[in-house]
């Protein structure tokens, strides 16, 4: 490599390299630029706070599916508990008409005791 004075070249490179970082600079400092600059860091910023968001409306809704879940078990705990309590009902309800039934039997047999008893 020679001497940058004496190789008319490589003073056309230099000059070439240095217009183009000086218009560079400049580009960077006007306002156009700095607005770029700006929509962009708003537009990170807006996307940082809708992926927040985004985030807790996931967490919310894992949080009402999990409520949801809880719900319906319960629910079918209690339709479980009202079947059970249904059939015991039944249940009581027939042994009730059977012992009416047989009060009533024995209610005659007291009657027809009491008339052989009064009978002369």
């Amino acid at each position: 490599m020679g001497d940058l004075a004496s190789n008319p070249i490589a003073q056309l490179v230099f000059l070439v390299l240095s217009a183009a970082g000086g218009y560079q600079v400049w580009r960077g400092k006007q306002p156009t630029e700095a607005k770029e600059r700006a929509d962009s860091s708003g537009q990170i910023a807006a996307l940082a706070t809708w992926q927040a968001l985004l985030e807790g409306e996931r967490a919310a809704r894992v949080k009402a599916e999990e409520r949801a879940d809880k719900f319906a078990a319960e629910r079918n705990e209690a339709l479980q508990q009202v079947w059970d309590m249904r059939g015991q009902l039944k249940v009581m309800n027939e042994t009730i008409t059977s012992q009416r039934a047989e009060l009533g039997e024995l209610r005659e047999q007291m009657r027809q005791i009491k008339e052989q008893i009064h009978a002369p």
